[in-house]
């Protein structure tokens, strides 16, 4: 098993971060995993499941476990999203990869940020950055998968 946040594993030192908004606050998914980004898709819940799992969604005729990232972040609710989005990114696995869903309130813009400017966090978010005057937590697919 690969050493959390080893070189392998980490977003690259500055590359494109997809953010997005969930309740109060932003997070970055590195653009190299973001599959897609879609209109929320429909949830079937799965009895059961963990609080941030919210469910199975059908995506390109396969089923996509799609997790509620503000239940994940611990975000506090926002206004009511006018676009809410499902943010299908690729988490590596031992097997490979699998397709996950992260929903969401809306999809933002693309920034790069540098790594040597984070403030380093643990488990699947690698750290949090200022853009602007905005805390934006850095997140890391790869932590987010089966295999993690």
């Amino acid at each position: 098993m690969e050493p959390h946040n080893s070189p392998e594993t980490r977003p690259a030192p500055s590359a494109g971060h997809l953010l997005v908004r969930v309740g109060e606050q932003i997070c970055a998914v590195p653009v190299g995993a973001v599959r897609r980004v879609v209109r929320a898709l429909t949830v079937h819940p799965l009895p059961g499941a963990r609080a941030e799992l919210a469910g199975l969604a059908e995506f390109a005729g396969e089923p996509l476990p799609v997790l509620d990232l503000g239940r994940l972040i611990g975000a506090p609710i926002g206004p009511h999203p006018l676009f809410p989005v499902t943010v299908v990114v690729w988490s590596r696995t031992a097997d490979g990869r699998e397709a996950i869903g992260l929903a969401a309130d809306e999809a933002l813009e693309v920034v790069d940020l540098s790594a040597s400017s984070w403030l380093p966090a643990a488990g699947f978010l690698v750290g949090e950055a200022l853009v602007g005057d905005q805390v934006v937590r850095v997140l890391d697919p790869d932590q987010l998968g089966g295999g993690s």
